[in-house]
């Protein structure tokens, strides 16, 4: 799915949030002088913490789909470090540790904003 039909099926379910993280580039990463800080843009279904959808500033299109495959299905509610792991295992670009660096910081949203749904409740 694609473009604005993938935005209306994310929007159409109120349980699914938005969530993102950012880190600093390393100097000597191609993307530095045009981004300083990678980020990371997770949409996921607080129901059980799936992660429905992602992208990020990786600077090539590989490298963004390649990281969405690695992130999309899989929960941040359940498996954190696990998630973290196979992104450092599997993605050893340059941008490596920033950009778990940002997905850590979007799994940590994630979790504040379950807590506190958790305390509305």
């Amino acid at each position: 799915m694609h473009g604005d039909d993938r935005i209306r099926r994310l929007l159409s379910n109120p349980d699914i949030v938005l969530v993102s993280g950012y880190a600093r580039l390393p100097d000597a990463v191609a993307s530095h002088s045009q981004y300083e800080r990678l980020g990371v843009v997770l949409a996921v279904d607080m129901s059980d913490g799936r992660i429905v959808a992602a992208d990020s500033t990786l600077l090539t299109d590989l490298a963004k789909d390649f990281f969405r495959a690695l992130v999309e299905g899989s929960s941040v509610a359940e498996d954190t470090s696990g998630l973290v792991q196979r992104v450092q295992e599997r993605y050893a670009g340059h941008s490596g540790g920033a950009l778990t660096t940002a997905l850590r910081r979007c799994a940590e949203t994630y979790q504040q904003l379950r807590d506190a749904r958790g305390a509305e409740q």
